[in-house]
């Protein structure tokens, strides 16, 4: 079993890296690529969140042409060829190709990598395992992008060396993952495309909204770290890491933060995230710039793992897969909507800077406490309702 763990573990560190490796060299592309706009720059984060979530979605549907390991491969490949991919264009719009095939394989593999776990793992073992994973992903979050910025400042083409770590996913996977397949329901009917319950729609929902809000922080942080004149590209790098250092920390002790906290990790999960925006809005210098992300971490720690496992509870395996993918979806669909939602905002309420943009995400973070602290927190044990489509 910890062979498969560890095959589970190199994919799941892949879903943050799709952000991750490309955020901290922003400001670097900026300059090296002829003509390139910074604004348009933050679409490339965009574009291989679409991607994903069409694929994502289509994760059923895919797993009735092809075996679940062999689709996890094709997944895998798919994402090396689209990350490594971003080092051999010459401009924006090679860029965004680039990026649209690292979410196309995102889309396929990072589900299916949920969905191993909802079917392999019960009990405290799956809570144990979400965890884990997490760390594992948060660990990789941390330490690649550091080694692509170093790169990068090499040379910016070197920096998208670090999405070889997908084809040494493909290897574990290959070697250590079984292959399941889930073609029928119990009753012997064939299985419904998507799957729908409360848990699952809920789940997928509230990750939207924290994606939304809080990619504010990664599309902007080397940006704003140039507007206030903090540092260089590498300073904007190592603070990034604190905030993942944070959510590193934090993510392992999921099980036990779960039964201690059970419905009010939601709000408690907002409250921190908010001080944390709050924090990186008001206050200035470096010392604010590690508060703020550390705070903004923690409450990642705790939220990642809380939004696949409510999509497992009571979900049958034959339905893993497509309600992983809608929870995942959920979260790259908010990272797609984030910088549409931030420019609509800016051409309301003229922001003066990016600091803007963070004090906007602590009010939205502040008013889900009271939401979710009244009406969401009781939605992680609520009884599963389903309805097939």
């Amino acid at each position: 079993m910890s062979k498969i763990k560890t095959a589970i573990f190199s994919t799941s560190l892949l879903n943050i890296l799709m952000n991750a490796g490309i955020v901290p060299v922003m400001s670097i592309l900026a300059s090296e690529i002829p003509n390139a706009d910074p604004s348009a720059l933050k679409f490339t984060l965009s574009i291989s969140s679409i991607f994903f979530v069409i694929f994502g979605l289509s994760a059923s549907f895919l797993e009735r042409l092809l075996p679940r390991k062999k689709l996890l491969l094709i997944g895998l490949l798919l994402y090396a060829a689209g990350g490594m991919g971003g080092g051999l264009v010459n401009s924006v719009s090679g860029l965004l190709i680039s990026r649209a095939f690292l979410g196309i394989g995102g889309g396929i593999c990072i589900p299916l990598t949920n969905a191993y776990i909802a079917d392999l793992f019960d009990g405290e073992e799956r809570r144990k395992t979400i965890g884990q994973s997490l760390f594992a992903a948060n660990l990789g979050a941390m330490v690649l992008p550091l080694i692509g910025t170093w790169l990068a400042q090499l040379n910016w083409r070197l920096g998208f060396l670090i999405y070889l770590v997908a084809i040494i996913a493909f290897v574990l996977s290959w070697k250590f993952l079984p292959d399941l397949q889930f073609d029928l329901e119990p009753s012997g009917k064939p299985r419904s495309l998507f799957y729908f319950s409360g848990p699952v729609v809920w789940a997928a929902a509230i990750y939207f909204f924290v994606m939304v809000l809080f990619a504010a922080l990664p599309s902007n942080f080397s940006l704003f770290v140039a507007e206030e004149k903090f540092g260089s590209a590498s300073f904007a790098a190592w603070h990034s890491t604190f905030s993942t250092l944070s959510a590193m920390v934090i993510s392992p002790l999921f099980p036990q933060i779960y039964q201690l906290l059970k419905k009010w990790m939601i709000p408690i999960g907002f409250l921190i995230c908010g001080a944390g925006f709050f924090v990186l809005a008001q206050l200035n210098g470096i010392w604010a710039s590690f508060a703020g992300n550390v705070l903004i971490g923690a409450s990642l720690g705790l939220l990642h793992p809380l939004f696949p496992y409510m999509a497992m509870q009571g979900t049958p395996r034959e339905h893993s897969s497509s309600a992983q993918a809608l929870v995942t979806s959920g979260f790259r669909l908010g990272v797609f909507v984030s910088p549409f939602f931030f420019l609509l905002a800016n051409s309301i309420l003229d922001f003066s800077s990016i600091r803007g943009e963070f004090l906007l995400s602590a009010l939205l973070f502040g008013i889900g406490v009271i939401v979710s602290g009244a009406v969401l927190s009781n939605l992680v044990r609520r009884p599963v309702n389903t309805s097939r489509i």
